[in-house]
C-alpha cells in the first residue's frame, strides 16, 4: 500500500458512519419517517435502544403532535442539504431541559439529530448575552479595514466563546493558509503570522468546512459513536452521506494533528466570499475540554455568517480606488479598441496601454504567431512556449503567482515573471494576451517543516500518516513567486475579456454583413460592365467601320493633315475596344465558378506552352518546365488564366533573341509556391507596387505591342480567388520572377 500526502486528499471522511458523542443521530425514509439507522447512543439520549428504533416510524418515539411539527418544518423550509433546526421538544427522559432536533435531507434520506442541553452547563442569561452580542456588533463597526475588522473579531469572539484561543486563518489559491488574526490567553504559544501548508487542512476537510455553518468538537479524545445497523440503507450500499451533519465523526489524522497541537476542543466556523471558502475561524481550548450547547452556538453562528458577509465588502473597500483606477482604464481601452485596426493598435497605443492602471511589470500580446511586448517581460520565443503551455489549460482566465512550479520551463524567466495574468481570446488561433510580474524574495514563517506535514510510520507492512508532532517556528526563503494577483485585477482583466470577445463578434458580423453587400455590388457592377460593353460596342464598330469607309472612299480628296485624323480615329477605336475587352475579361474572372479538382499542373502548364508555340511561330522561345510540380486541388479554369497571363507576359516583355522562360515549384512551410521566370527587360523595383493595379502601365501605348494594362490585374485576381497571393522578384534589365500560391500559406501556428 502507497501511503503519502495525496492520501489525506483521498479520505473519506464524510463516510465515516460514525458521530461524536455528544448527540444522536437518525436516518429516516420518507414520507413515512421509518427510522432505518439508528446510532449506538440512542439509549443514553432518547431511553430507546437502537435495535428496538431501527424499523419504528418517527411518530412512535417522539408522539404524534411533535413529529406534526418536524412535517410542517420539513414543509416550509423546503429542506435540502442544509443543517437546520427543526424543532425543541421537552427532553424525553423527563429531566430538565429540551432536546434540539435539527435535519438535513441527502440522497433521498433525512437525517435527524438529537441534541440536549446539558444540565451541568451554566447558562448565561438572554438579556446578558444579548447585550454581550450587542457590544461586539458596536465594536466590529469600529474597524477601518479588513484586517482591523478582523482583529476585533477574534477578540470578541473570544470573549462571547470563552475559548482561550480564536484565531482567523486565510486560504491562498493553493490552499496553504496563513493566521491574518489571533487572540489568546497570555501564556498559549502565539500563531499569528504562520503559515501552514495545504496538507495541515486538506481539500475534503475544506469542502466540509464550507458545507457546515458550525463545527464542533467538544473532546478531542471522544470516542466515535457507530450507527446502526453497520449495512447501509441505501440500495446501492454506499455508506451515508453525513457532510452535512453536525455530529458527523472527525478524522483520526485531524484529532491527531490537534493533539499535537495541544488542543482540547475546538469551534471552528466559514468564512465564505461569493460562496466559496476564504477563511476560517478557529477557536480552540486547551486547559480541557469545552462544549457549548445549542443556546450558546446559535447567536455565534449568525456572527460568523455576518463576518463572512462583510469580508467581501471591506476587500472591495481597501482596494477602492485602485478598482476605480481600473475602470477607468478598462473604458478606455474598449473605447480605443471600438475604433483600432486590430488588438495590438488598441492595446499598445501610446497614451492608453496594457499596464495602464495595473500592477504589473509587463504585458504581451500574441496573435496569429506574432508576439508583442510591453515592459519587463520574458523574450517572444519564451512567450510563445508559455502560450503553448496556456492552450492546455482550460480556463479562459489563468492567474498565478508562482509560475515556475505550475509550468516548470518558466524558471528561466522567473526573475521576471514569476506571476502570470493571462486571457485567452481565441483557442483556434492561438490569442491570449498576458501581463507579468517580478520574482519577489521572501521570507515565510512556517509552523514546522512544511515539507514534512505528515509522518510515515512503518509497522510491520502496514503505512499509516501520522500528523506532526512539531509546530516550532520554520523560517524559508520563498523563490519562484509574485506578489499574488488581487480579484479586482482579475475581474479587471475577465470583464476586459468578456468585451473583447463581444467586439470580436460584432466585427465578425459586420464583416458578413459587409461581405454581402460586397458581393451584391460586385454582382450589381457587373451586370454593368456587361451591359456597357454591348452597349457601346456596337457604336464603337460603327464610329472604327465608317472611318475605314471614309479613309477608302475618299482617299484621293483627304489632305495630309485629313490622313492623319482618320487614322488616329481608327487607333482610338481599336484602343477601345481592346480597353472594352480587358474589362469585360476581368469582369468575368469573379464570375469563374470556384469548382475545384484534382489537377496536374505539370499537364496543364504544358498544354498552355504547346498553345502558345502554335500562336507564336515566329518567336524563338525557350521553355524550361520543373517536371515534378505536384498534382493538387484547384480550379482548373482560373489556373488557366494565371499560367496563360504570365507566361504571355513574359513573352511580350523580353527584347532577347532567345526567349527563356522557366516554370516550377519550390515548397516553403509545406506551402507549394509556383514562379515563372523570364531573361526579359525586368522591372524597377520602384513599380513593383503599380504593376498588378489595373490599366496600368510602365511604357507607352505602342511600345511592347500595346495593351490595356489589365492583364497582371487579372492574373492577381485569379489567384486572390484560390486563396493565394502573387509578388514579384525583379530588377530592371535582370529579367523577372513572378511567384504565387494557389491556397492560404502554412503559418505555423498550431491550433
Amino acid at each position: 500500500m502507497n501511503v503519502d500526502l495525496s492520501s489525506c486528499d483521498r479520505e473519506q471522511v464524510h463516510l465515516v458512519g460514525a458521530i461524536q458523542p455528544h448527540g444522536v443521530l437518525l436516518v429516516l425514509e420518507e414520507p413515512a419517517l421509518r427510522i432505518v439507522q439508528a446510532s449506538n447512543n440512542s439509549a443514553d439520549f432518547l431511553g430507546i435502544p437502537c435495535e428496538l428504533l431501527v424499523g419504528q416510524c418517527l411518530d412512535g418515539l417522539l408522539g404524534g403532535e411533535n413529529t406534526a411539527a418536524i412535517r410542517t418544518q420539513l414543509v416550509t423550509k423546503k429542506l435540502i442539504s442544509a443543517f437546520t433546526h427543526l424543532i425543541s421538544v421537552p427532553f424525553l427522559l423527563h429531566r430538565d431541559g429540551v432536546v434540539h432536533i435539527s435535519g438535513n435531507r441527502i440522497d433521498g434520506l433525512l437525517l435527524l439529530e438529537f441534541e440536549r442541553t446539558s444540565g451541568n452547563v451554566q447558562m448565561i442569561p438572554a438579556y446578558e448575552y444579548s447585550s454581550r452580542l450587542q457590544d461586539m456588533i458596536q465594536q466590529l463597526h469600529g474597524g477601518a479595514g479588513l484586517l482591523s475588522f478582523l482583529t476585533i473579531a477574534v477578540e470578541q469572539l473570544r470573549i462571547v466563546t470563552g475559548f482561550e484561543r480564536v484565531m482567523i486563518y486565510r486560504f491562498d489559491r493553493d490552499g496553504s493558509g496563513e493566521v491574518i488574526a489571533e487572540s489568546k490567553d497570555a501564556a498559549l504559544e502565539a500563531y499569528f503570522g504562520l503559515h501552514y501548508p495545504a496538507s495541515d487542512v486538506p481539500e475534503p476537510a475544506r469542502r466540509l468546512f464550507a458545507l457546515s455553518p458550525l463545527r464542533h468538537l467538544p473532546d478531542v479524545d471522544y470516542v466515535p459513536v457507530p450507527l446502526f445497523p453497520d449495512q447501509s440503507p441505501l440500495i446501492d450500499g454506499r455508506p451515508v452521506d453525513l457532510s452535512h451533519s453536525f455530529l458527523r465523526s472527525v478524522s483520526e489524522m485531524y484529532t491527531g494533528y490537534l493533539r499535537n497541537m495541544g488542543a482540547k476542543a475546538t469551534l471552528v466556523m466559514p468564512l465564505l466570499k461569493s460562496d466559496k471558502l476564504w477563511g476560517l475561524i478557529s477557536c480552540m481550548h486547551h486547559s480541557e475540554p469545552k462544549y457549548l450547547v445549542y443556546e450558546q452556538r446559535f447567536p455565534i453562528e449568525l456572527l460568523s455568517r455576518m463576518l463572512s458577509l462583510r469580508i467581501g465588502d471591506l476587500e472591495n473597500l481597501d482596494q477602492y480606488a485602485y478598482r476605480t483606477q481600473l475602470d477607468q482604464v478598462y473604458s478606455q481601452l474598449i473605447g480605443e479598441m471600438g475604433w483600432a485596426k486590430n488588438h495590438q493598435e488598441a492595446l499598445f497605443g501610446n497614451k492608453i496601454n496594457l499596464l495602464s492602471g495595473i500592477d504589473a511589470d509587463g504585458a504581451a500580446l500574441l496573435e496569429a504567431g506574432k508576439v508583442t511586448l510591453l515592459g519587463i517581460t520574458p523574450t517572444e520565443y519564451q512567450v510563445g512556449l508559455l502560450a503553448e503551455w496556456l492552450v492546455q489549460q482550460e480556463a479562459g482566465v489563468l492567474a498565478t503567482h508562482y509560475l515556475p512550479y505550475d509550468y516548470p520551463a518558466a524558471e528561466d524567466f522567473s526573475a521576471v515573471a514569476s506571476g502570470l495574468l493571462a486571457i485567452r481570446l481565441s483557442r483556434t488561433s492561438l490569442t491570449w494576451v498576458m501581463w507579468f510580474r517580478r520574482e519577489v524574495l521572501s521570507e515565510t514563517h512556517w509552523a514546522g517543516d512544511p515539507n514534512k506535514p505528515v509522518i510515515i510510520n512503518s509497522k510491520g507492512k502496514e503505512c499509516r500518516l501520522q500528523p506532526r508532532s512539531s509546530f516550532a517556528l520554520w523560517k524559508e526563503t520563498v523563490r519562484g513567486h509574485s506578489h499574488p494577483w488581487l480579484d479586482c485585477e482579475i475581474d479587471y482583466v475577465s470583464k476586459l475579456r468578456q468585451s473583447l470577445l463581444d467586439i470580436l463578434v460584432e466585427r465578425s458580423c459586420q464583416l458578413v454583413r459587409l461581405n454581402t453587400e460586397l458581393e451584391l455590388s460586385n454582382q450589381a457592377l457587373n451586370s454593368f460592365v456587361y451591359a456597357s460593353f454591348h452597349d457601346l460596342k456596337e457604336p464603337l464598330r460603327g464610329i472604327h467601320n465608317y472611318a475605314e469607309l471614309l479613309q477608302l472612299e475618299e482617299d484621293g480628296h483627304l489632305s495630309e493633315k485629313g490622313h492623319q485624323r482618320i487614322e488616329t480615329i481608327i487607333y482610338l477605336t481599336d484602343r477601345m475596344h481592346h480597353f472594352l475587352e480587358a474589362l469585360l475579361q476581368y469582369s468575368h474572372i469573379s464570375n469563374i465558378e470556384q469548382d475545384f479538382q484534382t489537377c496536374s499542373i505539370n499537364r496543364l502548364v504544358e498544354d498552355i506552352v504547346d498553345l502558345v508555340k502554335m500562336t507564336n511561330p515566329n518567336d524563338c522561345i525557350t521553355f524550361d518546365i520543373q517536371p515534378d510540380m505536384p498534382v493538387m486541388m484547384c480550379n482548373q479554369t482560373g489556373v488557366k488564366v494565371i499560367f496563360q497571363n504570365l507566361i504571355m507576359n513574359a513573352i511580350k516583355y523580353n527584347s532577347e533573341a532567345v526567349k527563356t522562360i522557366k516554370i516550377g515549384c519550390y515548397i516553403i512551410n509545406d506551402c507549394p509556391v509556383f514562379f515563372v521566370q523570364d531573361n526579359g527587360i525586368g522591372i524597377s523595383s520602384v513599380f513593383h507596387k503599380y504593376i498588378f493595379q489595373p490599366f496600368k502601365r510602365l511604357h507607352g501605348h505602342k511600345e511592347f505591342g500595346g495593351g490595356s494594362g489589365i492583364g497582371l490585374a487579372i492574373t492577381q485576381k485569379a489567384i486572390t480567388r484560390q486563396g493565394g497571393r502573387i509578388w514579384i522578384e525583379s530588377e530592371e534589365g535582370k529579367g523577372t520572377k513572378f511567384c504565387f500560391t494557389l491556397g492560404p500559406e502554412f503559418t505555423g501556428i498550431r491550433d
